[in-house]
């Protein structure tokens, strides 16, 4: 049987027709050979990197049988990574210090959920680390001490963690069935010699602590050196006049005595013993059985005189020990290398704790905390009901996420704000800072609470009254509550920050009070200017010198200054008594200037509870999930009047009305259901959106739930608990293009962009960093899209001179800065 060919057709038409387009595609390739091969290597290496990810991912899944590894030094932990200016910093930092083969660094946070994560994880079976210089390789330096580079309060907290990473891994070995691992739970801490107090402090916490032979263990107990310039001063001139509100407020002493104030000492050792006597019962509490063992009083039932604490004292009164003795004594485990980290892996996985911690938030995220309830759909289909109508604008999504906090069954979200170092009016945690991101917490339709963690001894008054009035305004205006987590110290203008909070958390090393205020200004006199060989002349037009620093305060000047610390102290004092539910006696007998510990001030009230901040966390979640209904309700207020006062701003700018006070009178008559005149062009909707969106609609749907009763909720950080900080990271580029677009001035707008875009600035306070994530979510909106290629088609001179402007009065804000003399210490 033959074959035919169709009409038309030729044998071998089609594979000739390919083989024409090979050779064309071929000639192609070759004439532009370099692009070819640029896009072809390109190709190549996005296949083999998304292979290799694909492998990786796979090699680094968690494991039944994963042991926690982790090097740390100096830097490795941090309470927070400092925001710059644009971010690029920071970046570069990291970068460098990566390549130098340093550990990856971890904030505090991070780390504490780790340990926590990991001892509910029955995978993980043990935690193996390794204190290891800050700096290795070439650039590292043979004298430098080896160091956790934290405090006592932050090592408590990472103590409490190892705890109960312990206890929880217990626990697991009495529920398995069948063999179970000898090693599991157990905790290794190696370190060739210890250096300082604090890293043995927390290396107690683990089960094992292994030394070098030739190493030490430092213990000798908590003391203080202070220096006294007095003399210094009388010698070269130099005259220092001080203001201290009251007797225990010393931090000015160094300057005005030639030696240790009574009521200081007092204070002093009083701090020193509390803070001594902890670490040494936490000491001897962690190493209890071992100490009894070595001393021979393990399972003794006769009237033992030695005690674990006595053995810890008796280090302290003859320490440093070297490694036999410490081993003797049971604070030490054993001696050994580095070198044997590999036999007690052996089969099991080793991971890096910041792996671990990556992929084990990623599993509990879509395992637990994406699970939807049944129903939880319809419940805030049901909610939205009564706002779609009303606010078909981009604020409806922010309502959306506002009305999701009244569903009991989902997550609540903490946002995290810290406040670290000296407290000052600027920079880049300045006190405008802080507020801002507290703020911006606040608006945020996810987040339930707030936790302050505060790392600081105080500084400017102002700037730390900002800090107060934000917190205030935050439980005020938005009903979100505030929970204070003090780190290692928060006392003088930290403690002015958090006394409004609904609860302040602390650890037992806590620094906290100093509730006083101290001033100081030198006084140049002329045995100085002698010295020196100059001399000084002063014109004034008006009879006050309360400025010159060559002209000691007296008379009305001295007075003056006198009541102005007067006053920051009476305020101070009344802040803590209406923040704590004082009398004014009460404050005062926690006042003047007294310093305290955590323990110390648990017992007089100053702080609510001895908690790490993941406890704080927790604490701040179960507040913000009681008062959700009130929070839902305020956030939904804030949407809708900020998406109708737009309207309004647009509509005047449309000159729908002559001006925003009319808009305002005719809308709200017009709600209200009453006749008014308006201009031909003016828009009923706008009136209609406002009664609907602040109507009986909005009240019915809040009071349903709130009338349903709330089930019950235990806030657990692992499971229905999510942590958010502020402020919000965004890269360099993204910082840069949000100034260059909302940085600009309005000088060249008609009157129409510039009002709507200032309305949807209104939830930007903060900086463009805090910008960026709600700009590109408004950007959606044709306006705003618009607006924006409006300012980038301006004149690229006004941009520039708007940002010289802005420079110029940065640079005025700072001298106003500079100028203030009272300061918190």
């Amino acid at each position: 049987m033959s074959e035919t060919n169709p009409p038309n057709s030729k044998p071998g038409g089609a594979n000739k027709h390919y083989s024409s387009m090979l050779l064309r595609t071929a000639g192609l390739a070759w004439r532009y050979k370099k692009t070819s091969l640029l896009v072809a290597g390109i190709a190549y290496l996005a296949i083999k990197n998304k292979v290799n990810g694909a492998k990786k991912d796979i090699s680094e899944n968690i494991i039944d049988g994963t042991v926690l590894t982790w090097r740390l030094n100096g830097g490795s932990i941090v309470e927070t990574t400092a925001p710059t200016h644009f971010g690029s910093a920071s970046m570069i930092g990291k970068l460098i210090k990566r390549l130098s083969g340093g550990p990856k660094e971890m904030t505090m946070l991070e780390a504490l959920l780790t340990l926590e994560m990991a001892a509910e994880d029955p995978r993980v079976k043990s935690l193996v680390v390794r204190v290891t210089p800050e700096v290795t390789g070439a650039g590292a330096k043979g004298n430098e001490p080896l160091s956790i580079g934290l405090g006592i309060a932050q090592i408590q907290e990472l103590r409490q963690a190892l705890a109960t990473f312990r206890a929880k891994k217990e626990a697991q070995k009495q529920q398995a069935a069948g063999a179970v691992d000898k090693d599991l739970g157990r905790t290794y801490f190696y370190i060739d010699s210890f250096d300082d107090q604090a890293t043995y402090y927390l290396a107690s916490a683990f089960s094992d602590i292994i030394v070098q032979p030739t190493g030490y263990v430092p213990l000798t107990g908590l003391s203080s050196t202070q220096f006294y310039f007095k003399r210094l001063g009388d010698k070269i001139g130099v005259n220092v006049h001080v203001e201290a509100r009251k007797e225990y407020k010393s931090v000015v002493a160094p300057y005005s005595q030639e030696s240790m104030p009574e009521k200081h000492r007092e204070n002093l050792m009083s701090l020193l013993t509390s803070l001594n006597d902890t670490l040494v019962a936490d000491i001897a509490l962690a190493r209890e059985s071992a100490i009894l063992k070595q001393t021979g009083r393990e399972g003794s039932e006769d009237d033992a005189p030695l005690t674990a604490a006595d053995v810890v004292r008796r280090a302290m009164e003859v320490g440093p020990l070297p490694a036999i003795d410490a081993i003797n004594a049971g604070l030490v485990s054993e001696q050994g290398y580095p070198f044997g980290i590999a036999s007690i892996i052996g089969p099991r996985k080793p991971m890096l704790v910041s792996t671990y911690s990556s992929k084990r938030r990623d599993e509990i995220l879509s395992k637990e905390m994406h699970d939807d309830p049944a129903g939880s759909g319809g419940e805030q289909g049901s909610l939205m009901g009564s706002f779609k109508q009303a606010l078909g604008r981009p604020n409806i999504k922010k309502v959306a996420q506002s009305l999701e906090l009244l569903i009991p069954s989902r997550p609540v979200t903490v946002g995290v704000v810290y406040l670290m170092g000296t407290i000052e009016r600027l920079g880049p945690q300045g006190s405008h800072s802080v507020a801002a991101s507290l703020l911006q917490a606040a608006k945020d339709p996810q987040v339930s609470a707030i936790v302050l963690r505060i790392d600081s001894g105080g500084g400017d008054v102002i700037a730390s009254d900002t800090i107060a009035a934000a917190v205030d305004y935050v439980q005020t205006h938005f009903a979100k509550p505030v929970v204070a987590s003090y780190g290692n110290v928060s006392a003088s203008g930290a403690y002015y920050s958090s006394t409004s909070c609904k609860r302040i958390f602390a650890s037992p090393g806590t620094i906290t009070g100093s509730i006083g205020v101290a001033a100081m200004r030198p006084v140049f006199t002329g045995k100085l200017m002698d010295f020196i060989g100059t001399n000084v002349e002063e014109l004034y037009t008006v009879d006050n010198k309360c400025n010159s620093v060559f002209h000691a305060p007296e008379g009305a000047v001295l007075e003056r200054y006198q009541r102005n610390v007067d006053h920051i102290y009476s305020d101070f004092t009344a802040r803590v008594a209406k923040g704590r539910g004082f009398t004014g006696e009460q404050a005062e007998n926690v006042a003047r200037g007294q310093v305290f510990t955590g323990v110390q001030a648990l017992g007089n009230g100053l702080v609510d509870e001895m908690g790490s901040f993941t406890r704080a966390i927790e604490a701040a979640a179960q507040l913000g999930h009681e008062a959700r209904v009130d929070i839902a309700k305020k956030l939904v207020e804030f949407y809708v009047d900020r998406s109708n006062n737009a309207e309004i701003r647009k509509a005047v700018a449309y000159e729908q009305f002559a001006s925003v006070d009319e808009a305002v009178e005719k809308i709200t008559l017009a709600s209200k259901g009453k006749k008014t005149t308006t201009t031909a062009n003016a828009k009923p909707v706008v009136a209609i959106e406002l009664k609907v969106a602040k109507g009986d609609g909005q009240e019915a749907a809040l009071g349903a739930v709130k009338h349903e009763g709330p089930p019950v909720f235990k806030a657990d950080i692992l499971k229905n608990v999510k942590v958010k900080e502020f402020p919000e990271s965004v890269s360099a580029t993204k910082s840069l293009i949000s100034r260059l677009v909302f940085g600009s001035s309005d000088d060249k707008d008609n009157g129409t962009s510039g009002s709507s875009t200032r309305a949807a600035l209104d939830d930007y306070v903060g900086g463009p960093q805090m910008m960026f994530s709600n700009i590109v979510s408004s950007a959606v909106s044709a306006a705003i899209r618009n607006e924006i290629k409006q300012i980038l088609s301006q004149d690229p001179s006004s941009i520039a001179s708007s940002l010289a402007q802005t420079a110029q009065e940065h640079s005025r804000s700072q001298v106003r800065a500079e100028a203030d003399q009272v300061k918190f210490k």
